[in-house]
């Protein structure tokens, strides 16, 4: 195992034991068996390994849409939905440690390549989706991840058209 990889298995190992402010550079050096020159080399901090391995998952998710045929909003949002679920105990460990945040963050940076050549109007729109995507997932985290992807991918497909009701009342 490379030494990237093994430092992100072991700060996800250290999180399901300790608090994610106790964990020190030193406690995953160690854990993954690497010296802390390496560790600095390949991240700046702890929320970079998350970031890194949040990055990872968005990877995935994208080469697995991109071989899809139907390429619908259901289908979008089931295939990244069903790549989250393939991840789902890293998703539950770094919101039970208050960094699910980051994940909010990798979503701007993942869709921000669309918004280079975008109006005003476009931009908003990809921000208010990203926090819809972002939110819906967090939800879905807080649930356990019960709920199939499938199902799951119909609601948010007619979230926009359905949404109006609850918040214009």
């Amino acid at each position: 195992m490379k030494s990237k990889a093994k430092i992100v298995k072991s700060l996800i190992e250290l999180m399901e034991t300790h608090e994610f402010e106790e964990i020190t550079v030193k406690d995953i050096s160690e854990l993954a068996e690497v010296n802390r020159s390496t560790y600095y080399r390949n991240f700046k901090s702890k929320e970079d390994i998350i970031k890194y391995k949040l990055e990872s998952i968005m990877d995935e998710y994208m080469d697995e849409f991109e071989s899809k045929t139907d390429k619908t909003k259901e289908t979008y949002i089931r295939t990244i939905l069903e790549t989250f679920l393939k991840h789902k105990e890293f998703l539950k460990i770094i919101h039970n440690q208050n960094q699910s945040y980051i994940l909010q963050k990798v979503l701007v940076n993942y869709f921000g390549d669309v918004l280079k050549d975008t109006s005003k109007k476009e931009r908003y729109q990809v921000y208010y989706h990203i926090g819809g995507i972002y939110n819906f997932t967090i939800c879905w985290i807080e649930n356990d991840m019960k709920d199939q992807p499938e199902c799951l991918a119909k609601i948010g497909a007619d979230i926009t058209s359905n949404i109006e009701p609850y918040l214009l009342n």
